[in-house]
């Protein structure tokens, strides 16, 4: 993989992510006084039921959502209208349904359009756009329709979209949904690669067990709306009271052990 081509602006002082008392209200929903922070180079899960507020969290921290109440900072900035431009370029946001997330006709467009507004030359924009598909594997989909690209490619290809942009941090909402063994294995060693080699701080939401126990430095809990867990995962994992949110069966190791059968 290309990785070593170039690097990722990093920050080793400020805390990348950093939410104090935010509460965030819909007619039928509220994110009620959630406390949270994300250090330089961490892994962290964001677990909870359906509804439990995960998604709207990460909209909340890329401004995409105003909160009530609280402030959200990325790399010391407080996320409002002064501020939106450049912690978006901080920020890469994996959408839960990547056909949410591309739009331009083909691959190569789609991944060139983040660059573009960045303000690169169209050579660097192109350099940018084939190191992106040479990371996530796929450099001979440039010129593919994005309507032509199946569930699995469709989310590397937005991954590459937002990797091609150079970002500090990820938010990767349920980035293994849909997803067979093959797929997950590859996007793992993806976003192992740019945490390992570019110090990527990483938040994500899942539902499975198996993410929580193997690929995660700490959990956030949520339940309705509020935060009833944040600290380490082998405490969540033993917690009785946790387990609606934490101790549900793991799709992935159930096909594990169909494998092997």
């Amino acid at each position: 993989m290309a990785f070593s081509r170039f690097r990722f602006r990093c920050s080793n002082v400020i805390k990348p992510i950093e939410l104090e008392h935010v509460f965030f209200s819909y007619p039928s929903f509220s994110i009620d006084n959630v406390t949270t922070e994300l250090r330089q180079g961490e892994l962290k899960a964001v677990a909870g039921r359906n509804g439990s507020g995960k998604t709207t969290l990460f909209r909340l921290i890329l401004g995409l959502l105003q909160p009530r109440q609280g402030e959200i900072r990325v790399f010391g900035r407080p996320v409002n209208k002064d501020n939106l431009w450049s912690v978006r370029q901080d920020v890469g946001f994996l959408f839960q349904s990547p056909q949410d997330q591309l739009f331009a006709p083909t691959v190569w467009e789609d991944i060139s359009f983040g660059p573009r507004n960045q303000g690169l030359t169209e050579e660097e924009t192109s350099a940018r756009v084939e190191q992106a598909l040479d990371i996530v594997g796929l450099s001979e989909l440039g010129g593919r329709p994005v309507n032509q690209l199946s569930h699995g490619e469709a989310k590397r290809i937005a991954l590459a979209g937002i990797i091609a942009m150079r970002p500090k941090i990820l938010l990767l909402d349920e980035p293994f949904s849909g997803l067979d063994y093959p797929m997950i294995a590859g996007l793992l060693d993806i976003v192992n690669n740019l945490r390992r080699e570019e110090r990527v701080s990483v938040m994500y939401t899942t539902h499975d067990r198996f993410f929580l126990e193997n690929w995660a430095d700490s959990v956030l809990v949520m339940r309705r709306g509020r935060v009833v867990y944040d600290g380490a995962i082998g405490a969540a994992l033993v917690s009785p009271d946790l387990q609606p949110e934490v101790g549900g069966c793991s799709l992935l190791r159930a096909h594990l052990a169909d494998s092997t059968d």
